[in-house]
């Protein structure tokens, strides 16, 4: 059995680092695959259930990157019966010595059986005695504990402090200082060269320039410094390695040279003035700078729609225990408990209403912007919004197995797998840093010996070949265009779980339908009715309600359906009983009763023949027929016969019409009647049909289509539709499916709505469209920047110009994905 593991890691920092981890990660055995996230520091990986954390933390520490098992701190995390749980945010960890501390610290409080200090996620998750009663008095002598420590304590009520991560906001705003100092030191380095072409000599004195970059160079690049030796010592190179070589060699023949003459150091007029680089160093570490925080905003912005879906967790519940309401963590609900949702409230749990109506906003979750109508046995989602009634809830699901979190992990899942084609350009990355290092020696080498140009011309080409060719757009393209995609296709009421899904979306040339449940409601309604006679009708009416209310069959509830719309209350019907396969049978005052089947009529020797041509007429449409009978003494006659149908989703016409429209081949499979069937394709408009089939033979007839070159999308609902969804290029799941059909699919719908299919297709084109655009930007700005820079066309200022706004680039173009996904229409 295949087991998921998910670590945190520092370290990584660009396209080539990802190919490192992603390398080290497959060296470990029994691991299957490794997929590690750029932007989220992360890597996903699948194993066969024999690797252990620690053999991956190991390998990664083998390689230079510091990383940890994730243990989810998380409301969402279903406790079990007796479990005490305490989790705190904390501020000022830096290393594993604080990880020590802290949990030294925690160790003295009463009660506390364990812990587990989280360095990367700055969170402690603190296990305590079952004895321990009051909650809130440990928690505040844990915050005391660990404020005597040095650091300081937040409680932390839900996971999306953890995951918004409150230190990585305050590295930002670090950088941003660090930046805003490094712009006012390099202004008037980068000033002084800007003004001559206008015949404006503003030179400053070389020891001016020298005290002006040194702090840029020492303390703003002291990031990129760390980075090399980081990477150094484990025989690796990365983004760091350019841009500290780069500018470290400007700097330092700008050293070199002012070394070279002592004289003029204090001199306005200064002739070595025009020999320095100290500008371009400066400069390029700047840029840099700006560059990478305009990403973090940019992928904070990605985040955003992971966020929000974080967000609509309730971090409380109300719930009776004893007969008494109490208020608590909703992450502290447990199965057994009944949930009070009052007016206005956010419904805590995903559970069934036990008591209680009311108006439900499901808009945050299923995309329907009207409120819908929940009374008592209807199924209720987490996170959305009570109107005015009061419910009494009993929990269906708790934890990561609710909606909501369903939705979370499977955006999460989207966001750090990868398509084919970004596999390719990790292979790529991985080899890129050493081949643009020989490019940039190559470059030194010919500007100095063929060129005949001097040493300081040779080197300063050879450092914007490195400036320019760092390869932070490369690694950002395909995860924001699918955090971007995923994120936004999300909020449509799409949930993509993998981003090979999206390839197969794209490419999709046949859509295969399911009809029951699918292009259907899956409810049968009675759609004609004949009886014995038209006088009898409200009585035989009022016997078939009878019969058919206490009866969870399908067909049973749109009779009960049927006789509340005309207003008839159901006969009392004493030993009401079923008979398997054929249908039910009662005893009222006046006889023995009988509904079901034409065969049961048959077993019960009732003539039919007076109603044969309702049956044979509506047969033809597709209908499935009930008979109403009634046994007095001897004799048994035909009271009534209903026709049933199972009614098209009014959405269905639409998605059909823009699935042909759109130049797909629609074809429907289905397990019913060839003439219901038959009769649902006709009036959908689809042209290629087939009926009568188990689930071996949609997937026979899925392999046909494979082998003819098709590219299938399956849309199904059903545990007969899994093999299907399964076997297609692209299974998608109804929102109202069985677990074993979504659990099957590779993309799966909120709500049952046929037309999101169309959508869904046209958002995986979108996304693969905008990783394609990002890729090739990417590429080109290479292919065309390096043999600029090399050519000496460029200098290192303007190429730094140019690499940070290729990043920021491939974002803002990412983000431009919000705006297209929600044009479709």
């Amino acid at each position: 059995m295949s087991e998921a593991i998910e670590l945190t890691i520092d370290g990584m920092s660009c396209a080539g680092c990802v190919g490192s981890v992603s390398k080290a990660l497959k060296s470990v055995k029994g691991v299957l695959d490794a997929v590690p996230d750029l932007m989220s520091n992360t890597a996903i990986v699948t194993s066969d259930g024999t690797v252990e954390g620690a053999d991956l933390v190991k390998a990664l520490s083998a390689k230079g990157y510091k990383a940890k098992v994730v243990n989810p701190i998380s409301v969402s995390t279903m406790l079990t019966p007796g479990e005490k749980l305490i989790d705190l945010s904390i501020k000022g960890m830096t290393c594993a010595g604080c990880v020590s501390s802290i949990e030294k610290a925690i160790a003295q409080v009463p009660g506390v059986l364990s812990s587990s200090v989280d360095l990367m996620n700055g969170a402690a998750r603190i296990h305590l005695n079952e004895d321990v009663d009051d909650l809130n008095s440990v928690e505040h002598q844990l915050i005391i504990k660990i404020s005597e420590s040095g650091y300081e304590a937040i409680a932390l009520d839900n996971d999306v402090l953890a995951i918004s991560g409150l230190s990585e906001k305050e590295r930002q705003t670090k950088s941003f200082r660090i930046f805003i100092v490094s712009m006012m030191l390099t202004i008037p380095l980068v000033g002084q060269m800007i003004v001559m072409p206008f015949g404006i000599d503003l030179t400053i004195p070389p020891l001016f320039q020298f005290f002006l970059a040194l702090p840029v160079q020492v303390v703003a690049g002291a990031r990129f410094y760390k980075g090399v030796w980081h990477a150094f010592r484990y025989g690796k190179s990365n983004m760091d390695t350019l841009v500290a070589i780069g500018t470290t060699a400007a700097f330092g023949l700008s050293m070199a040279v002012m070394l070279g003459d002592r004289t003029e150091w204090l001199s306005w007029s200064s002739h070595i003035a025009h020999s320095l680089y100290f500008e371009a160093s400066a400069a390029v570490i700047t840029l840099v700078l700006l560059g990478k925080i305009l990403e973090e905003r940019a992928k904070g912005k990605t985040n955003e729609a992971l966020l929000a879906l974080m967000k609509l967790q309730p971090s409380v519940a109300i719930i009776e225990r004893d007969g008494k309401q109490q208020e608590i963590p909703a992450s502290k609900v447990q199965d057994g408990d009944i949930v009070i949702v009052r007016p206005g409230d956010l419904i805590s749990v995903d559970g069934i209403i036990m008591s209680g109506h009311s108006q439900i906003d499901e808009a945050m979750v299923t995309g329907e912007s009207m409120p819908v109508t929940r009374n008592v046995g209807d199924l209720l989602i987490g996170g959305t919004i009570n109107g005015e009634g009061l419910l009494r809830v009993k929990p269906t699901t708790l934890g990561k197995d609710s909606k909501l979190s369903q939705i979370i992990e499977q955006v999460k899942s989207a966001r750090t797998s990868k398509p084919r084609i970004q596999k390719l350009v990790d292979r790529v990355s991985a080899i890129f840093v050493p081949v643009v290092l020989v490019i940039a020696l190559a470059t030194f080498l010919s500007w100095l010996f063929i060129g005949g140009a001097c040493f300081e011309t040779a080197i300063i080409n050879a450092v914007t070949v490195l400036v320019i060719a760092c390869p932070c757009a490369l690694g950002l393209a395909t995860p924001t265009a699918i955090m971007v995609g995923s994120g936004q296709a999300a909020k449509m009421g799409i949930l993509i779980k993998n981003a090979d899904a999206i390839d197969g979306l794209a490419s999709a040339t046949t859509v295969i339908f399911d009809k029951t449940g699918t292009l259907t409601s899956g409810r049968p309604e009675v759609f004609g009715s004949l009886f014995e006679d038209e006088g009898s009708r409200a009585q035989a009416l009022a016997l078939a309600a009878g019969l058919s209310q206490d009866s969870s069959h399908p067909l049973s509830k749109a009779i009960s359906n049927f006789a509340q719309s005309n207003t008839v209350h159901p006969i009392e019907v004493e030993n009401s009983r079923a008979i398997p396969g054929l249908g039910v049978k009662g005893e009222s005052q006046k006889g023995e009763l009988f509904m079901g089947s034409a065969k049961l009529m048959d077993n019960e020797g009732a003539k039919m023949t007076e109603f044969q041509d309702f049956a044979e007429r509506t047969g033809q449409e597709g209908a499935t027929h009930v008979w109403l009978a009634e046994k007095s003494g001897d004799e048994i006659r035909v009271r009534a016969v209903f026709a049933l149908k199972d009614k098209i989703r009014p959405q269905s016409y639409k998605a059909i019409k823009a699935l042909k429209a759109d130049g797909l081949k629609v074809i429907m499979l289905s397990g019913d009647q060839k003439s219901a069937a038959d009769m649902v394709a006709k009036e959908l408009g689809i042209d290629h049909v087939q009926a009568n089939l188990l689930p071996a033979d949609k997937l026979s007839h899925l392999k046909e289509l494979h082998a003819r070159g098709e590219k299938v999308v399956m849309v199904g609902d059903g545990i007969n539709d899994a093999p299907a969804l399964a076997g297609a290029d692209v299974g998608l799941a109804m929102g109202d499916g069985t677990d074993v059909a979504i659990s099957s699919a590779d993309a799966s719908l909120t709500v049952s709505d046929p037309y999101l299919v169309y959508k869904t297709i046209r958002t995986g084109r979108l996304i693969r469209q905008k990783i394609a655009q990002n890729l090739l930007g990417a590429f080109v700005y290479n292919v065309i920047g390096i043999p600029l820079a090399a050519s000496g066309m460029l200098n290192p200022v303007l190429a730094g110009v140019a690499m940070a706004l290729s990043s920021v680039t491939v974002m803002t173009s990412s983000l431009s994905l919000y705006s297209s996904l929600k044009r479709i229409d």
